[in-house]
């Protein structure tokens, strides 16, 4: 049968470019044999990318392969052959320069198949590029033989099995992109030994088992995705040791248990996504206060309960907060937003109480607000109260405003459609009165919506009206929606989004 290591050696032995002599480097003729098997293992005549390979020029001048000019062993075929013929204990020759392969990048090229066990051959790899394929099998256990392979990019293929424990031993590693493929099984305890890890991406696949207390050793890790597997775990206390980690991403897994007071030392932190990971507990000030490099924290769909801490009003860097969806408690602390730098504010199904903060003042380019549902059980336990600030009036790249479901009171200030970017407001489910603003209906029908508005909701539907609003897409009576109003040609929704 013509394996595809049956045709590689086919292939080299009527190679008249470059003979099997006596004197040939083993290392220069091994890494044009693995060439060649991988060529035929992964279905090299349907290749989009394959100039040169297979053929008998230089291997070094195959498209997506580069070769550097290394200090090699210089152990000869004829050397070789006796010290086999004679049972001698393998032993490197002097060194010697020659070109050998440093670089594979293959990646939108229709590569198919398995990737070959032979790719242990390439001895000087320090990156392989073959993402966006349509690669299948397991991972060869040659692969983990590649000691001064520094990046790995197998991302977007259908790869399955699990990673080995030897994955462990390729300690030069620095980028490992493993995502959207089927891979799973536990993460391996040997990890721990990557030293020079920097970026390890293995999110939108089938990992399982708890994250290893050894992932802590990571000492140069700066991004860790793991999003979207199947992983069921607490936050080991270890992680407090990944001083260098700025991207923290774990959605999409089942991380019980509080975070750990190790992750104080985070201090390098810039992004958190930990949404619907079923995490408890509370956040506390000891920890967020040092997260002083955070932009973007999103720790929705949990069980987080107690209350926010201030700490968090104190994050100049901070752009995004999204704690939906949690048992929070207690006000909005006063000085969220007071950077200047705020773009996100969403907080809403939890059951917060007090005013809206003022701190939010200072945040002129936010885009989002969604304070919504904090009086889930609507019976005045919980919710926003006070009144809507004039200042939302100078939000003019502000896009959604919901406040639907609270206890907010008084009237909705004119300037409030002064914020010209707004695209959803939903005001419904309150203690407003009067007159929803005319300038967010059509200057030439008050019975419509000003261009580019999708969503106006208010208590507007019942009698006594509570409140006024000749454009809004949804008029609600009470607690419930009494009736639907198309305008503009299409349906307002009253959910908070």
């Amino acid at each position: 049968m013509n394996t595809p290591q049956q045709m590689a050696l086919n292939a080299m032995l009527q190679d008249t470019s470059f003979p099997l002599a006596e004197d040939t480097l083993f290392v220069r003729a091994q890494q044009r044999y693995s060439l060649f098997t991988m060529f035929h293992a992964m279905q090299g005549a349907e290749w989009m990318n394959a100039q040169g390979w297979g053929t008998k020029t230089n291997e070094c001048e195959w498209e997506g392969v580069t070769c550097t000019m290394m200090e090699t062993d210089g152990t000869s075929l004829g050397s070789m052959r006796r010290r086999r013929e004679r049972r001698l204990h393998p032993h490197e020759e002097e060194k010697v320069m020659e070109m050998m392969v440093t670089r594979i990048q293959l990646s939108e090229s229709n590569l198919q198949g398995s990737i070959p066990n032979e790719i242990a051959g390439f001895l000087h790899l320090q990156e392989l590029e073959v993402s966006k394929n349509d690669l299948t099998g397991r991972l060869p256990s040659g692969l983990y033989n590649l000691t001064n392979l520094q990046k790995l990019y197998l991302d977007d293929n259908t790869l399955r099995g699990s990673i080995s424990e030897d994955f462990g031993n390729m300690n030069a590693l620095e980028d490992v992109f493993l995502f959207g493929n089927e891979l799973g099984g536990p993460l391996p305890k040997s990890m721990g030994n990557l030293k020079k890890l920097r970026r390890f991406w293995a999110s939108d696949m089938f990992l399982s088992g708890t994250l290893p207390t050894e992932i802590g050793g990571l000492e140069s890790l700066k991004g860790l995705y793991l999003q979207n597997n199947q992983l069921v775990s607490n936050l080991p206390s270890t992680m407090g040791n990944l001083v260098e980690l700025r991207d923290l991403r774990m959605f999409g897994n089942v991380i019980t248990g509080d975070i750990p007071a190790s992750f104080r030392y985070l201090v390098n932190l810039e992004v958190v996504y930990m949404d619907s990971c079923e995490l408890r507990g509370g956040l506390t000030n000891d920890v967020i206060r040092k997260w002083r490099k955070l932009s973007d924290f999103q720790a929705f769909g949990n069980n987080i309960q107690g209350e926010i801490p201030t700490a968090l009003g104190e994050l100049e860097n901070l752009k995004v907060i999204n704690l939906a969806e949690n048992n929070l408690v207690g006000t909005i602390p006063s000085s969220i937003g007071q950077s200047g730098n705020l773009l996100s504010l969403v907080l809403r199904n939890n059951r917060l109480t007090g005013s809206i903060p003022p701190g939010l003042a200072s945040s002129t380019d936010i885009l989002h607000i969604n304070l919504s549902e904090n009086d889930p059980d609507k019976d005045a336990t919980s919710g926003i109260d006070g009144q809507i600030p004039d200042f939302f009036g100078s939000f003019t790249k502000l896009k959604w405003l919901k406040l639907h479901g609270n206890r907010l009171q008084g009237e909705i200030p004119a300037s409030l459609s002064d914020a010209t970017s707004l695209v959803h407001v939903t005001l419904h489910d309150n203690f407003l009165r009067g007159e929803v603003p005319t300038g967010f209906c059509d200057a030439t029908d008050l019975t419509n919506t000003r261009s580019g508005m999708k969503n106006l909701t208010a208590d507007c539907d019942g009698e006594p009206r509570i409140v006024e609003c000749s454009c809004c897409t949804v008029c609600i009576s009470g607690s419930s929606i009494s009736v639907s109003i198309v305008r503009n040609g299409e349906s307002g929704g009253a959910s908070g989004g």
